[in-house]
Formats: C-alpha cells, sequence, structure tokens
C-alpha cells in the first residue's frame, strides 16, 4: 500500500541537493553532521520530497493492507509473545537485539546499497545539528511538514507529516506523524521520531505493529586518503592507533570510536576530511 501526494511539478526551494549525491541511485543530502551521515531526501517508496511513501509496521520490509499484531511477523499470538527482538523474557526467548538487522531493515531492503534505517541516536544527532522548522505547505505542494536545516552547511530536507497506519485504515492527519527508527525500546515498542505541528520530538515509543513512514540514512565515505600518511595509521590487537586526532567508523556509517580497543572487521579511518579503510583484528 503506498501513500503519496502526486504534483505536476515540485520547486526546488528549501532543498539544497547536488543531483549527483547518489547512492544506489536514490539521492541523499549532507546536512554536515558530525558523524558524516547522509540522509534520503524522500521517505522509502515516495517519488518526491513531499510523498508520503510507504508504509511499514517496525521491522517488515513491505506495506500491507492490515497493521495488527494479528498480521505482525514477530508474533504468532496478537502480540503476547514475541519471535524476535527481544530482551525480556516473559515476552518470549531472548535474543537481546536491539537494533534492526539489514533483513528486517526496510530501507536496506527496499533500496541496498549502504541505506539503511537510522536509530534513535542518529535521529537525535540530526535534530541537534538542524534548526527544525514547520510548514503548512512545502514549496507549494499543500503538504505539512517540518524542513530540518544544517546549522553547519545551510542545507535542507523536507520531512512531510504522514499520520500512521493502524489495521485497515489510517489517520494521514496534517498535524502529526511519525517516522520509525531501527532501535527496539522494550516489549512491544520501539523508538521512532515523532512530528507534529508545535513541535519535532526526537524520541518516542510506538507499538511495533503500527504502520510508519521510513526516511533512510547512508554511509557515503570517501576512501581517499591525502594529508596522512599510511604508516601514521595501524590497527594492532583491536586497536586503531593514530598519530592524529581520528574517528572510526563501521561500513554502516556509525561512529564507534568509543569502542575502539574491541575492534574486529574492516572500518574507516577519519582524519578530518580525509579517511581510508582499515582492518581490525
Amino acid at each position: 500500500m503506498k501513500k503519496s501526494i502526486l504534483f505536476a511539478a515540485a520547486l526546488c526551494g528549501a532543498l539544497c541537493v547536488n543531483a549527483q549525491n547518489l547512492e544506489n541511485g536514490h539521492e541523499w543530502v549532507d546536512l554536515g553532521l558530525p558523524s558524516g551521515l547522509k540522509w534520503a531526501t524522500m521517505n522509502v517508496g515516495a517519488d518526491a520530497p513531499e510523498a508520503y511513501g510507504d508504509y511499514f509496521a517496525w521491522g517488515e520490509t513491505k506495506p500491507k493492507e492490515n497493521y495488527s499484531w494479528g498480521t505482525y511477523a514477530f508474533t504468532t499470538d496478537g502480540g503476547k509473545t514475541f519471535t524476535k527482538y527481544v530482551t525480556n523474557a516473559k515476552y518470549g526467548t531472548v535474543d537481546n537485539l536491539t537494533t534492526l538487522e539489514a533483513e528486517d531493515d526496510a530501507a536496506s531492503v527496499n533500496w541496498g546499497g549502504t541505506w539503511r534505517m537510522p536509530t534513535i541516536d542518529e535521529w537525535q544527532e540530526l535534530t541537534t545539528n538542524c534548526t527544525v522548522a514547520w510548514t503548512n505547505d512545502y514549496n507549494g505542494t499543500g503538504v505539512a511538514g517540518r524542513i530540518a536545516t544544517s546549522k553547519t552547511n545551510g542545507n535542507s530536507i523536507f520531512f512531510p507529516v504522514a499520520g500512521y497506519c493502524y489495521e485497515t485504515g489510517s489517520s494521514l492527519s496534517s498535524e502529526d506523524g511519525g517516522c520509525w527508527s531501527s532501535s527496539f525500546c522494550m516489549n512491544t515498542y520501539a523508538y521512532d521520531m515523532a512530528i507534529f505541528t508545535i513541535n519535532i520530538v526526537s524520541k518516542r515509543t510506538t507499538s511495533r505493529y503500527l504502520g510508519q513512514t521510513v526516511r533512510a540514512v547512508c554511509a557515503t565515505t570517501t576512501t581517499a586518503l591525502e594529508n596522512v600518511e599510511m604508516a601514521a595509521i595501524y590497527a594492532e590487537n583491536g586497536r586503531i592507533v593514530c598519530e592524529q586526532d581520528f574517528r572510526i567508523f563501521d561500513l554502516l556509517g556509525r561512529d564507534v570510536t568509543k569502542m575502539n580497543g574491541s575492534l574486529n572487521g574492516i572500518y574507516i579511518v577519519k582524519c578530518g576530511e580525509k579517511a581510508t579503510k582499515i582492518v581490525a583484528r
């Protein structure tokens, strides 16, 4: 089920996006965030920034006609117990998974490449580093929502207020809506970003079975390294060592600098605006 609004034309207006900023065919915008993470210019399933796109239950990768515990992928008893993403034995076999795996991530499955759903901390990073202003009429399209504008470089993206889907109905309110994060909360809930007329809430818990929109993020870190000598960066016993100030990101674009000393795999090490891949064991 695809909920979208079509218009004859859309103005460029508040979006400051280079047409070459593509990841696997989908456009992203650089908001100058500390993590370097890039945000998609529209929702998954949408064909324009003002379109709502598809609605997904948390952890499901396809839209559907009925959003309820009876149709939710990870329960067989109406939401009493769950088969995945369980941290309390009262609700099923504990797996302690608190972030969606790629196979359950609507952005990863539908868009491919390095696209994925943002964690709730990454939503918080966006709202902290951007001003988020309400509009009743985005670029003359008649769609209400919020424009997030970077405090660093002035680039912007639009989040339409798209309501949610409940059972076989929907609430396409022009006053409230939400976008999922990939972060599990507890028991029957996951975190999302709530978008309201009066303010934008960076963290909210919502029942997993509800249908909500998804905004994707991607990692586009360059692997070119120009001003840092390769010999100055090395890995030893799961720890990355560098003679200059640096930050470490995994291949999903997540900042794992604080984990240095327990790393295993391929990482991106950034020194200023330059970066390189390094293998830590």
